[in-house]
């Protein structure tokens, strides 16, 4: 095994692991919503959480980190303002007037739009191997997710099953996003809309099209030279800022102050799931094609489905678990060469 094959290994390693605690996500969120912690607070907290030790970070090894060419300074708010808070608020959308699950389905076209995107901008070659592979994802996206029951199995019999066991894999599966946060507050909501309508079809593809712009604005910023704790710190402050205000004007950015133990466990999450992930992913992503890194993402949702089965005995149907050996299959064919 030659050099550039190890450092493959690693920066896949980095963004599989960087999904994984992305997955974690959903457990966080149920966890602090019966906590009484609301949307907006939450994903506030996770965002300051990602920004600050992140900042605290180059302050003590390089200072030189904080600096930013006047030119480049669209580009950060672009990052936080249209992929972090874009996609986070078209999916809370989505969840209003669709069924959770499919929202997070539909999220996940995310690599494949990563993709088409990466071919444009920096010409990377579209091959068969991945065209196949991030159709398997996707596919495997949506019967991870739970729908899969209802497309193939009739709307009748399926709605009762993958109601109870696919709408909290559908909310953990928005982890990364830090939308699974509203999420959890209107599951009922979304459990009980039609499969798909044609505006939570819009909002759901926005979603996934937010979701590939991190990548994508991610790889323009690394490609001037900027460091990922650059990119992470100055990207998700304007995304905090942003929830901030939104925060303040829903009224609750007063819970982050009223009980102690629950702004210290959001914080914790966003530690993990947010400045540890993101360093990992955008660190992982240095080494590899942008489109190869958002597909090995999809890794998430199948963390989410696990996670949701072992912790809060949510059951797996058939339709599920393909889904997740589709997901699994695609990461591993996408790693074993061109």
């Amino acid at each position: 095994m030659n050099a550039s094959s190890d450092n493959f290994i690693i920066s896949a390693s980095m963004v599989i692991a960087s999904a994984v605690l992305w997955g974690l996500y959903g457990t966080f969120v149920t966890v602090l919503s019966s906590m009484g912690l609301s949307g907006n607070a939450l994903v506030f907290l996770r965002m300051f959480a990602t920004c600050v030790p992140v900042g605290i970070l180059i302050g003590a090894t390089d200072r030189s980190a904080f600096r930013v060419r006047p030119s480049d300074v669209p580009l950060f708010i672009a990052n936080g303002l249209l992929s972090l808070l874009f996609f986070t608020s078209c999916y809370t959308a989505a969840i209003k007037v669709t069924k959770i699950a499919t929202a997070a389905a539909l999220l996940y076209t995310a690599p494949a739009i990563v993709m088409v995107l990466s071919a444009i901008l920096f010409g990377e070659r579209m091959t068969a191997r991945k065209v196949l592979c991030c159709l398997l994802a996707v596919v495997g996206c949506a019967f991870a997710s739970g729908i899969g029951g209802e497309l193939f199995a009739g709307a009748g019999a399926a709605s009762g099953t993958v109601a109870a066991g696919s709408t909290a894999a559908g909310t953990a599966a928005a982890g990364s996003t830090a939308a699974g946060t509203a999420a959890t507050g209107t599951a009922t909501a979304g459990a009980s809309a039609g499969l798909i309508t044609p505006v939570g079809l819009l909002l759901g593809l926005g979603a996934g099209l937010g979701y590939a712009l991190y990548s994508i604005f991610s790889r323009i910023i690394l490609n001037r030279g900027y460091s990922v704790y650059t990119n992470v710190f100055y990207s998700f402050g304007v995304a905090m800022i942003g929830f901030f205000v939104l925060a303040c004007l829903d009224g609750s950015i007063g819970q982050v102050f009223e009980n102690p133990a629950r702004t210290a466990l959001a914080l914790l999450c966003g530690l993990l799931t947010g400045s540890l992930a993101y360093v990992l992913y955008t660190t992982g992503m240095k080494g590899m094609e942008t489109s190869r890194a958002a597909q090995l993402t999809t890794i998430e949702p199948v963390t989410a489905a696990l996670l949701g089965s072992f912790l809060f005995h949510q059951p797996l149907s058939g339709w599920e678990i393909a889904g997740i050996v589709m997901v699994v299959a695609s990461v591993v064919l996408m790693n074993t060469g061109d």
